[in-house]
């Protein structure tokens, strides 16, 4: 039996508190295995290092592990994450109320054909625009994308917290547009996986480390003061303040139950088929396992 396990946390940001929480009071893993955690800088570079095998089990989101998962076969999904919801927000200045307001205007998001595409498509469609109607600027890093709002070079963004809490405390701007209620219901969340072999050699070991993850966010739940001391001084430039307040809002939207939802699933697969994150033909039901 083996006894060290690497596990892989999606980019920086909110959702590897329970994880860090865990492994600081010694609780993240199965008795005998040590627990090694890694940060990703981001999703592109999970794809990669998933594709290289870098990887024990983790937590990702989901266009990332599917661009693996269409180019790997050593992995498959064991299980639901902390986030089955779309966990990014619009934000403007002040003065902007909608989408209406930024016709002609440049927004940011980390990359097309993502999550954040989706949601900025979504809420053209509403206010009766087409994505002709703005410039979408990729700026991959959610640092970068408040850097450029720091400059003024965008009307409007996409990001993620903790950067979202920065852009309103530092920048004054606001949320204009929530994922999760804009994307509903959901086609984006993060999923576990685990090494198709660890799953087949160990599945008693795959088990129990789904349900420590589980038993980590149900406690950072309860405990969000020590969950968000954990990230401090991690996310280079985040003020705690930030930490404080982008752990609590995006919380409202945890799970700590890893139970898969088929139609979930099968919304998730929808969107990487649009997104020609995978193709046509991918087969689902091969990459998913209950250990």
């Amino acid at each position: 039996m083996r006894t060290k396990l690497h596990w892989g946390l999606s980019p920086i940001g909110v959702y590897a508190a329970p994880v860090y929480l865990a492994l600081e009071r010694g609780v993240f893993g199965a008795p005998g295995v040590t627990v090694e955690a890694s940060d990703n800088i981001t999703g592109a570079d999970y794809t990669e290092n998933l594709v290289a095998s870098k990887y024990d089990m983790g937590h990702i989101g989901t266009p990332p592990l599917f661009a693996a998962l269409a180019r790997t076969g050593e992995y498959v999904i064991v299980g639901q994450a902390v986030m089955r919801q779309a966990c990014f927000y619009v934000i403007a200045p002040p003065t902007v109320r909608s989408l209406r307001d930024l016709r002609g205007q440049v927004i940011a998001l980390n990359k097309l054909r993502t999550c954040p595409h989706s949601i900025v498509r979504t809420l053209l469609r509403e206010a009766g625009m087409a994505e002709s109607d703005v410039t979408l600027r990729t700026l991959v890093d959610g640092w970068v994308i408040n850097e450029a709002i720091g400059r003024g070079e965008v009307a409007a963004a996409v990001n993620w917290e903790p950067y979202v809490s920065q852009a309103e405390r530092q920048y004054g701007w606001h949320v204009i547009g929530d994922g999760r209620t804009v994307i509903d219901p959901s086609n984006y969340g993060y999923l576990l996986y685990a090494r198709r072999s660890l799953v087949a050699e160990e599945p008693n070991l795959a088990r129990a480390m789904v349900q420590a993850y589980s038993a980590a966010v149900r406690y950072a739940m309860d405990h969000v003061d020590d969950a968000a001391a954990t990230l401090y001084g991690r996310i280079p430039g985040i003020e705690p303040v930030d930490i404080d307040r982008g752990l609590r809002r995006d919380m409202a939207g945890w799970t700590w139950d890893t139970r898969l939802d088929p139609e979930f699933i099968d919304r998730v697969m929808a969107e990487m088929r649009e997104q020609a994150v995978v193709s046509a033909d991918f087969d689902v039901h091969l990459v998913l396992a209950t250990p």
